[in-house]
């Protein structure tokens, strides 16, 4: 399915109570706004339908229409004895009314979404939240469930059980299988161990009333289908061209066994190529640029013909670091990645990649925001790193970065560093490397017997490979989340609680998004006027309060503590369960520290702002929550992490 057909399947699956009021007197327009938060100016008030919901003309009126899908999302406009008058937006269009028994209020529009499942336990749903404590609180959270999984697994779960639904096998596709897991609460913990975790309270949430099962596919089937698309993103700047022949070198020699074993069409090969900016830097001729797309380059020839005039600059970039998250970026939005269940980018290079506060970066991405692009695209990115006795001085920085930005959830880094920058050795790494892929291709249509993973590299590529099945079997058999109602789970893995069982978003309005990152941007000019003038921070906030229409009253030496309280930022932050060091920071920290620390926190905000431009401008990943929700009500998942 593509990105587009999703947009189209998430907006009709999510409401449908617009169409069927269509036409009838309860959906004229009216010019009235829904009722605000309790405290706030600018939040509407929300609510989720239980399944059954049924909207009438008034409150006296019986209820002739069809239920509601359990789930639908809608604005309160008034409340009259009970019940609640509703529309589907905040542009003054009634529907009707419902019971507000019918309904559950949803104050943040805060959703969960499963991780991929490889490398942690499904999640558990507990009944209540004491429940789940009494697990999270054990010595050994993970035996402690064990008993509650294997009555799961024997369907034997006794009636008094603390536990009531699990997570289903296989990953659940959102783009394949809509789901909405609204969270209606939420609460941070600290774990004996000394890890903080987030328990959160969730509702029911197909788009069916009755959420059909995962189609009974034979999974060995299913997978005789499954294809990957392998891209190379190669640093070709004037160092490299040793590296781009064997790359070369070694994909002529796989594709000879592609060849004979007929794989042509199970797997793909691309490259892209990157650079520096050719507006800044006289004769390198692209900052990205794709030479094979995987899509095309079906055969031996295609591929080598293709990848034949990639070449290492004979002009020299402006600095050591290069601009391998532009590449990254153009391999992402440039391929069609739909038709591959395996994703994986392998980047090549024998240097650090350019921060989003260096001046010559072209994305202003941090690696936080590259990863956080990745895996929205459901890739995985290989780096190796050539340690040539040139980049000597860059090896620790890049080894750091690269860590970091391949972190592929529940498994780790996928960072591979080259000894002396060999090029024969990097050649056999990268051959490999892509071996070890090509055969997660042959495994997925005819399972080999389990061996032992000889090496990290082997181990690595073992468990992504077992976590992209899981995901195309997911999508293929249209695995659908767990037929429950109200529930309480972990955000983190019993076992592993470093591993993130699933993950919290915040849907925000465009007006919302935009809001944001105007505030930042009054952040960062504060924060560096302030640097000329130390001690001069907060009352730069008070002038960038006063210019967005904040009260700015509220800013001032003794009055509030940290910019949290400040007023500046937008009241849909408020409340919610994370943890942000920009939040908590106030005039006395940012007094003590040195402009490197200050500069660092401005650095990051800067990347954040990059990152929200690209939610913005990602046309396809905006949805309506209801058929009736005026524009300005679209909404954007953003990960709650990437909050400021």
């Amino acid at each position: 399915m593509t990105r587009t057909a999703f947009r189209q399947a998430f907006t009709t699956g999510l409401l449908t109570a617009s169409l069927l009021f269509a036409g009838s007197g309860a959906a004229l327009a009216q010019s009235r706004t829904p009722l605000l938060l309790e405290g706030k100016t600018t939040l509407y008030q929300k609510i989720l339908t239980r399944p059954g919901a049924r909207l009438q003309a008034s409150p006296t009126a019986t209820a002739s229409t069809p239920p509601l899908p359990p789930m639908s999302v809608l604005f309160v406009y008034g409340r009259q004895n009970g019940f609640l008058e509703v529309g589907g937006g905040s542009d003054g269009k009634i529907q009707g009314f419902l019971p507000e028994t019918a309904t559950l209020p949803w104050r943040h529009t805060l959703v969960m979404g499963f991780a991929n499942p490889a490398g942690r336990e499904r999640v558990l749903f507990y009944r209540d939240r004491e429940g789940l404590m009494a697990t999270l609180g054990a010595e050994k959270p993970d035996l402690a469930a064990k008993p509650l999984r294997e009555a799961l697994a024997a369907n034997k779960l006794p009636a008094d059980s603390p536990v009531i639904s699990i997570e289903p096998e296989n990953t659940v596709d959102l783009q394949k299988q809509f789901y909405l897991l609204p969270i209606l609460e939420a609460k941070s913990t600290t774990l004996p161990s000394g890890f903080r975790v987030r328990t959160v309270r969730v509702a029911s949430v197909t788009k069916e009333e009755k959420p059909q099962e995962s189609q009974r596919i034979n999974p060995t089937d299913a997978l005789k289908d499954f294809r990957s698309g392998i891209v190379f993103v190669v640093d070709s700047s004037s160092s490299m061209q040793p590296y781009i022949d064997r790359t070369r070198q070694a994909m002529a020699e796989v594709f000879e066994k592609i060849d004979a074993a007929k794989l042509n069409d199970k797997v793909r090969f691309g490259m892209v190529a990157y650079r520096d900016d050719p507006a800044k830097v006289a004769g390198i001729e692209y900052l990205a640029k794709t030479f094979a797309d995987p899509n095309e380059a079906g055969t031996r020839a295609m591929f080598l013909g293709l990848v034949g005039d990639l070449k290492a600059s004979t002009v020299s970039t402006r600095t050591f670091a290069e601009d391998g998250y532009a590449g990254l970026e153009h391999a992402l939005k440039s391929i069609d990645w739909d038709g591959f269940g395996g994703r994986y980018l392998v980047m090549v290079t024998d240097a650090s990649s350019r921060e989003g506060n260096s001046p010559y970066s072209g994305t202003k991405l941090s690696t936080y925001g590259m990863r956080q692009l990745v895996q929205d695209t459901k890739a995985a990115l290989y780096v190796l790193h050539q340690l040539t006795p040139e980049g000597k001085g860059d090896h620790a920085t890049a080894k750091a970065q690269y860590e970091r930005l391949t972190a592929y959830p529940g498994i780790g880094s996928l960072y591979f560093p080259v000894a002396a920058g060999d090029p024969d050795a990097f050649k056999r790494v990268v051959q490999d490397l892509t071996e070890r892929l090509v055969d997660q291709v042959k495994k997925a249509s005819a399972p080999a017997a389990a061996s032992k993973p000889d090496s990290k590299l082997a181990q690595t590529t073992e468990a992504v490979g077992y976590a992209m099945r899981l995901a195309y079997l997911g999508r293929v058999t249209g695995a659908a989340a767990p037929s429950m109602f109200e529930a309480w789970a972990s955000d983190r893995d019993f076992a592993r609680p470093d591993v993130a069982a699933f993950s919290v978003r915040v849907l925000l309005t465009k007006n919302q998004l935009s809001d944001l990152q105007a505030t930042l941007r009054r952040i960062v000019d504060a924060g560096e006027k302030a640097q000329l003038q130390p001690g001069d921070f907060f009352n730069q906030l008070r002038s960038a309060a006063a210019a967005m229409g904040r009260d700015p009253a509220k800013i001032g030496q003794g009055q509030v503590r940290n910019l949290e309280q400040a007023g500046l930022m937008g009241e849909y932050l408020d409340g919610l369960p994370y943890q942000s060091k920009l939040m908590g920071l106030d005039e006395d920290s940012w007094s003590r520290m040195g402009v490197g620390e200050q500069q660092a926190v401005i650095d990051d905000i800067k990347a954040k702002v990059a990152l929200y431009q690209r939610y913005h401008d990602d046309v396809d990943r905006w949805v309506k929550l209801s058929q009736a929700a005026a524009p300005g009500d679209t909404v954007y998942p953003v990960p709650i992490d990437s909050l400021p």
